[in-house]
């Protein structure tokens, strides 16, 4: 049992090219954006708080149940967010999130491969559909 899961977890056995086709390059980010997913939406449409990246953060570590206070929650998932703008997600006006053009496209029951996003350090996210 151990040997088939040494086999497993290398990452080396599986195939990249099949990842890549199956379930995208991307994957990481965009399991990333699954986690500030309900809490984005929260925060634009039903807080009475000002609708800004820090209160996203905020309440999703609250929501996690993690520990805020050992992150910088102003810089926390700052690729995510640029991503979430270049794709049209979201939008500021006047310093507040508001709902982008694709807003409603991205909170549907559509799959999310429509956009893709670079995973190297400050990624962008790039509509593709």
């Amino acid at each position: 049992m151990t040997h088939i899961l040494k086999i497993v977890s290398n990452m080396n056995t599986i195939r990249q090219d099949l990842v890549w086709q199956k379930i995208g390059y991307d994957w990481a980010n965009k399991k990333m954006l699954v986690k500030v997913y309900d809490s984005l939406q929260y925060i634009v449409e039903h807080s009475t708080l000002k609708p800004t990246w820090k209160e996203v953060i905020k309440h999703m570590f609250i929501m996690h149940n993690d520990n805020i206070n050992r992150i910088n929650v102003n810089g926390y998932y700052s690729t995510i967010r640029r991503i979430l703008k270049d794709i049209k997600v979201i939008e500021y006006y006047k310093g507040a999130i508001i709902k982008g053009s694709n807003w409603d496209r991205f909170y549907s029951e559509e799959d999310w491969s429509w956009f893709v996003t670079n995973t190297n350090c400050g990624g962008y996210g790039e509509i593709v559909k």
